[in-house]
């Protein structure tokens, strides 16, 4: 056999070291154990809802340049071809030139550029250039900034919309990232209270089997500590079920792969400023931004409104141009410019009944009174969700009460029929069912204390006072 130089054996074994090391890394690197504070702030970070919002603000800002174009200065190139003929009346124009144009806000519009037409008839052939400069005012339908910057003030307002679309977002995020974080922790807490029951309930059933074979148990002492253990081991199976399928959610969420290892650990109880009812009501109805939201359409559709009013005026525009030109035989002749002419008229033209612009007015004062309701209903129903979710927590904290006094009963009880049992003085029956009651006990506890959480969570949000305001 042909040994390997120790150089090239030295080689190997770092090329296998390195591999290694690199798989330890993937395998480490896509463990995740999160606390509740980090996968909030991992939910705000990679949440794809909160991605969406942000993509919609990014696009309603271009609305906003989209509608501000329209003052922007243009530059517009002007050209045209036209043929005539018939009865030995042949001729053809050609013009080409350009208008640099701007609009004001107030209504007014400018435009001047230069402009060289070349016609020919019958054979002679004659260039005009001139220039010329063209204001434009509204003096009715269409003066006016506000009404100019319709377009404008929709855009932003829309804008506006967006981002607290994506503030709502935000909060909707964190109450399920805490829902699905805390079922985790839920689920994770019974699995490990079940698998305490079911080794206790294993040592019992050894010891009925043990105590059945020398004579001092029945069979019934022995089914009646089997039964709950399998009891107990099918209930670590649908547990750990579930505890796998909150961790999927929550990963889901958080845009984590599938295949990651997903660990939580379980959090400290929320801090909650404890508000009266009326200071919890007072605070919702200043900070909710349904509120802000629902305001802010009705300024919206306030400022609609006066648009619509004033679209039902009759178009009048005043039009002035004043333009200096020239015409020659050839183009050089023409550039003189040693002619001017000017002239100002009133254009008006415009349906006379305007019904659509009356009808479209009248819809815009039934929107104004459909949301002043809606603003009146959606403050009394937030005022019920304050009032709903004050007691909810007030009943949380006297059931964890409850909850408590239950365990320590149920320890008290355990400890007792341990106690018989140790002395025969009682069968298996008592300290098994001592254990299930406990075991229940435990169980209500922690699912009351995690409603209280989460229920500090929802009050939060429910207040406005959740995710801060930028």
């Amino acid at each position: 056999m042909v040994r390997l130089p120790s150089f090239f054996s030295i080689i190997i074994l770092v090329f296998i070291v390195l591999v290694c090391s690199q798989r330890s890394y993937a395998s480490s690197a896509s463990r995740v154990l999160l606390t509740l504070d980090q996968a909030i702030n991992l939910a705000m970070q990679t949440n794809r809802n909160i991605t969406n919002s942000q993509y919609s603000v990014e696009s309603q800002r271009y609305s906003i340049d989209a509608a501000r174009a329209l003052f922007d200065l243009k530059l517009i190139p002007a050209a045209g071809v036209s043929l005539a003929g018939g009865n030995n009346t042949d001729s053809n124009n050609l013009s080409v030139g350009f208008q640099l144009q701007k609009k004001l806000e107030y209504g007014t519009s400018v435009s001047v550029g230069p402009h060289v037409t070349r016609s020919s008839a019958q054979s002679e052939q004659q260039y005009a250039t001139d220039m010329s400069v063209t204001v434009t005012q509204p003096l009715l339908r269409g003066m006016g900034k506000d009404i100019v910057t319709d377009s404008v003030q929709s855009a932003e307002f829309a804008y506006k919309t967006s981002l607290r679309n994506m503030y709502q977002t935000k909060v909707n995020t964190i109450l399920e990232t805490t829902a699905a974080f805390y079922d985790a922790v839920r689920q994770k807490e019974m699995l490990h209270l079940y698998e305490r029951m079911g080794a206790r309930l294993k040592g019992h059933s050894e010891i009925a089997r043990a105590k059945e074979k020398v004579g001092l148990a029945t069979p019934m002492d022995t089914y009646r500590a089997e039964i709950p253990l399998k009891e107990a081991e099918d209930a670590i199976i649908t547990t750990s079920a579930a505890f796998q399928d909150a961790k999927d959610r929550l990963k889901l969420i958080l845009a984590l792969p599938q295949n990651t290892e997903l660990d939580v650990t379980g959090p400290e109880v929320p801090d909650f400023r404890e508000l009266s009812l009326d200071d919890a009501i007072d605070t919702a109805m200043k900070k909710r931004i349904e509120i802000e939201q629902m305001n802010q359409d009705l300024s919206e559709a306030e400022r609609k409104a006066a648009v619509m009013k004033h679209n039902i005026l009759p178009e009048l525009n005043l039009v002035m141009e004043y333009g200096r030109y020239a015409t020659g035989d050839t183009i050089g002749q023409s550039t003189g410019f040693d002619l001017d002419r000017y002239s100002a008229s009133l254009q008006a033209g415009t349906d006379i009944f305007r019904t659509a612009e009356k009808a479209a007015y009248q819809q815009s004062l039934i929107t104004i009174k459909t949301l002043r309701l809606n603003i009146e209903s959606r403050m009394e129903d937030i005022s019920r969700q304050v009032r709903k979710q004050w007691l909810s927590l007030k009943e949380a904290i006297k059931r964890m009460e409850i909850r408590k006094s239950q365990i320590k009963q149920g320890e008290e009880k355990i400890a007792l029929a341990e106690i018989k049992f140790a002395h025969g003085m009682a069968d298996n029956f008592d300290v098994i069912e001592a254990e299930k009651e406990l075991q229940s006990a435990r169980g209500n506890l922690l699912a009351a204390e995690i409603e209280y959480a989460i229920g500090i969570y929802n009050m939060k949000a429910i207040m406005g006072e959740l995710v801060p305001r930028n």
